[in-house]
């Protein structure tokens, strides 16, 4: 007895073994396909990350510099603040001394006259 055939000539075994081959091979494929996929998305993730490492260096840098400048420009305020404060204070003292000289003077000139008479 021979088995029965289909309509393309082959068994119901031999077109099951087909359809599992066809099978086996789109699940190779997407297998495949899906691998392909992960690489290339963890490539992709690997660039943005290193871009995004950089952008933030480099933003990182420009905001060190800022504050760097905002500082060095608080700095120069202050000092010119103590020097304004120190050519103050030095011309005070300039006139205080001149102030005591004149009243040291006076006295002395006062006590001298008074013994020459």
């Amino acid at each position: 007895m021979s088995e029965p055939s289909s309509a393309n000539g082959l068994s119901p075994l031999d077109q099951i073994r087909l359809a599992e081959a066809e099978i086996t091979r789109k699940v190779i494929a997407a297998r495949e396909s899906s691998e392909h996929n992960a690489t290339n998305a963890r490539k992709q993730a690997a660039l943005l990350k290193k871009q995004a490492e950089e952008n933030g260096k480099r933003r990182g840098q420009k905001r060190f510099k800022e504050m760097i400048s905002k500082a060095g420009e608080e700095a120069n305020a202050i000092l010119a603040q103590a020097q304004h404060e120190a050519d103050d204070l030095s011309r005070k003292g300039r006139l205080c001394m001149e102030q005591a000289v004149n009243e040291a003077l006076t006295i002395v000139l006062g006590i001298q006259k008074r013994r020459e008479k």
